[in-house]
């Protein structure tokens, strides 16, 4: 790919508005943020009921901290397919297809005709203009049903522009919308299944003071902690405090969970747990939270 394209492309991250496209690197099945998805594999975004699967010959992915599903041809030939979500109806899209719209300093996109409309899907072609070599648009837009619209936009160089919509044709036809099964990002977050084989660690320091907690929880149901501050983590008191060993099980499903501690002879202690823009939350307390595989 050009340095000239990779920068027209990060631009386009820019400059389309895309929402809710975003998943967490828990989940199993959902987009992961970074992860590379080969012809043939899905495309699960359950907060907008959208699924579709990468057609043959490209490969695709979510990038860290964007909110549009990218995907581009094998080999070194350029050319682009987006995903995206919004929460506008067809009509209102149709008038903001009509207006150019700026990719970088150079390259503008502009609506060729009208767009068509047939029932909930509306079609348009695009000219691109500033390009090193000829490009032309074309997007589909798909009004869900269920309160968000999936647009699908092919951008390609008109040399290879036969070929690709049969590409894009593969993957509109893949593309199912449903009713979203999750209301956010954090919906179906299982504490349980995250929990296992996870190191939780807490560090505070500074000239005068050290405090670090830790955590370890092993999928048979057996954990052993290192706790050195005063109580911070469990409660107010410190009977907890200092190395300790027993069973956990974890609750919840969403946002917040309930992580519970069985301690031999000693009251049994549940923390709560929270997860917030990718960052868990133990009684309020941030931790780092990191894969444990060595378990005996």
């Amino acid at each position: 790919m050009s340095d000239q394209f990779q920068t027209e492309m990060k631009a386009t991250f820019l400059l389309i508005s895309l929402s809710f496209f975003l998943s967490v690197s828990f989940a199993q099945d959902r987009l992961k943020p970074g992860a590379i998805y080969q012809q043939g594999e899905e495309i699960f975004a359950p907060m907008v009921g959208y699924k579709g699967v990468v057609p043959d010959g490209w490969f695709g992915t979510l990038p860290q901290d964007e909110e549009v599903f990218l995907m581009i041809p094998n080999g070194n030939t350029n050319g682009y397919m987006f995903i995206s979500a919004n929460q506008y109806p067809i009509s209102t899209l149709k008038e903001n297809w009509k207006l150019d719209f700026s990719l970088t300093d150079e390259i503008v996109v502009s609506i060729k005709g009208v767009p068509k409309i047939e029932g909930n899907n509306m079609t348009a072609d695009f000219d691109v203009t500033g390009t090193r070599e000829p490009f032309a648009g074309y997007a589909v837009a798909i009004e869900g049903g269920f309160g968000w619209t999936i647009v699908t936009i092919l951008l390609s160089p008109v040399s290879q522009k036969e070929t690709y919509l049969k590409n894009f044709d593969q993957l509109l036809a893949s593309s199912v919308i449903e009713k979203p099964s999750i209301g956010t990002i954090y919906g179906d977050f299982d504490w349980a299944k995250f929990l296992k084989n996870k190191y939780l660690m807490s560090y505070i320091s500074s000239n005068q003071y050290k405090e670090q907690d830790e955590i370890w929880l092993c999928p048979d149901g057996t954990f052993r902690a290192k706790i050195k501050s005063k109580g911070r983590l469990v409660v107010e008191k410190s009977p907890y405090k200092g190395n300790n060993k027993g069973t956990w099980t974890a609750e919840g499903i969403g946002e917040k969970g309930l992580l519970h501690l069985v301690l031999p002879k000693q009251n049994d202690v549940t923390l709560k747990m929270e997860i917030k823009d990718d960052k868990i939350f133990i009684n309020g307390g941030r931790f780092f939270a990191l894969e444990y595989n060595d378990c005996k």
